[in-house]
């Protein structure tokens, strides 16, 4: 497809109607607001004549874009109109100013839950112009064709360490001490959670958990993550989500993801759940447990940001465990390298200025920046410890350091892949809708419905292979010499 087509809009639909778990998620029309006129504005029709115009969903990294805004614009640079979204209604955004040709020049992919490669198929991207810069300003290795290249070309870069998880148990210290547990020896296991939680519930002083039920892909995540600590042998993100990697085969099926979403949804039947978890997404699921709606909650390393910049009177009683595990040993998780963050518009009519912008975010400066921010931790994490970041964030970054490691690349092995995984049709409704499905009771059997959602998966691979043709099978989804615990450099 041309970059002059808009394409056919990417969707994304709920598995339920039920009132409870997917209030307002009927349909990804229902999921948020449309941009405003001003913020579906193509390039050349911006507020500012002549402004670049950016969307992230980066809540906690606001006030260090809008200081490189500034240092682009002081340095000769054009103005930047920086619209920050829920990353839970972005990809809706993304959706209708792709489709009426107005996406902004940089923006996110948050919420689209489509590999890059099929947006670059469509058209979404143009390639930096100042590349050479970018790939100087970046350590070696993190470059992948088919997630930051295309042909060659570069198109977008990540700059944030992919040695991260999402699935941190986050307290308040205070709420704990109430309910007579331990602040200092938060649960490590799942039933530990479990128990803590009931004994917080049982003393009145608040939900045992707040969890974001309303919010399918974060629900994903959770339980991709905790499969791990069951002992499935993947990872999430980057077209392995649901893949054993030692195989390649999809297994959504798998024991380990059964026992994590009956753990996930333990709390639940347990009645030690924030009641309007139901209809709480990642945002305001976050302002009920900081309200004291809950004594933990689960949510990545960025909390810490987003607590500092909008709620810093609660700092001081939270503190932050890692990801609970079946029998409390240590966790061990993979990821994959991770996608490209930012992403110039295939319709931008100032790619020069916004690849030129682009080179400040690889710097020295902005990495200690990321720190500082405590969003995502940066690729460089030897800077987050001699930096201001709360002590959470800290211990956030010294657990990833000791429990991620660096899976495989799917496309790093043979870049034919990047064609399939850009042929293949996303498949829906996905793992987190289904979660929010079984949440709601209105899905039964969870094993055949996990059995079928593996089956859809390997069925749309298998068509995509078949249409792009030669060069790739089945088998460049396999990493036999793939081991847990070790980091992945073949």
């Amino acid at each position: 497809m041309s970059v002059n087509s808009p394409g056919r809009p990417l969707t994304r639909r709920a598995l339920l109607r039920s009132a409870g778990v997917l209030a307002g998620t009927a349909a990804l029309a229902g999921c948020g607001s449309a941009p405003t006129s001003q913020d579906a504005a193509g390039s050349g029709s911006s507020g500012t004549p002549g402004a670049l115009r950016w969307w992230d969903h980066f809540a906690p990294l606001e006030s260090l874009q809008n200081a490189t805004f500034a240092r682009f614009t002081g340095g000769g640079g054009p103005p930047v109109e920086y619209t920050l979204y829920n990353p839970n209604e972005q990809g809706q955004a993304l959706q209708l100013a792709f489709g009426s040709r107005q996406l902004p020049d940089v923006f996110t992919l948050s919420g689209l839950g489509v590999p890059p490669s099929l947006l670059h198929e469509q058209g979404w991207f143009a390639p930096l112009t100042t590349a050479d810069a970018i790939r100087a300003g970046l350590p070696a290795g993190i470059l992948t064709e088919g997630m930051h290249s295309f042909d060659g070309a570069l198109h977008s870069f990540p700059i944030f360490t992919p040695r991260q998880y999402e699935t941190l148990v986050w307290f308040d210290r205070n709420l704990l001490a109430r309910a007579g547990l331990d602040p200092e020896s938060p649960p490590a296991s799942w039933d530990d959670l479990r128990a803590a939680a009931r004994a917080v519930q049982r003393s009145g002083v608040a939900s045992g958990i707040v969890l974001p039920l309303q919010f399918p892909d974060r629900l994903a995540a959770f339980v991709l993550e905790l499969a791990q600590t069951a002992g499935f042998p993947g990872t999430r993100g980057n077209g392995l989500d649901g893949l054993d990697l030692t195989t390649g085969e999809y297994r959504f099926h798998d024991d380990a993801f059964l026992a994590a979403i009956e753990f996930l949804l333990s709390f639940a039947r347990d009645d030690t759940m924030f009641l309007a978890s139901t209809s709480l997404d990642a945002r305001s699921a976050r302002v009920r447990w900081a309200a004291e709606g809950g004594a933990f909650f689960l949510d990545g390393p960025y909390n810490a940001g987003v607590l500092a910049g909008k709620f810093p009177q609660v700092l001081g009683r939270i503190g932050v465990g890692s990801i609970p595990t079946p029998d409390g040993r240590a966790p061990v998780l993979t990821r994959p390298p991770n996608d490209g963050t930012f992403w110039m518009s295939g319709r931008s009519g100032a790619v020069e200025a916004a690849s030129t912008l682009l080179e400040l975010f690889v710097s020295a400066e902005y990495q200690r920046g990321l720190a500082a921010a405590m969003d995502q931790p940066p690729l460089d994490l030897g800077v987050v410890a001699g930096s201001d970041a709360h002590p959470t964030y800290k211990r956030c970054v010294q657990l990833f350091g000791e429990q991620v490691f660096l899976g495989p690349a799917v496309t790093g092995r043979n870049p034919r892949v990047a064609a399939v995984l850009g042929a293949m049709k996303p498949v829906e409704p996905g793992l987190g809708a289904i979660i929010q499905g079984i949440a709601s009771e209105q899905v039964t059997d969870v094993r055949g419905r996990l059995r079928r959602l593996s089956d859809e998966w390997t069925a749309a691979r298998d068509a995509a292979i078949a249409e792009v043709g030669g060069g790739v099978s089945t088998a460049d989804w396999a990493f036999p010499d793939w081991r847990r615990g070790e980091d992945y450099t073949a």
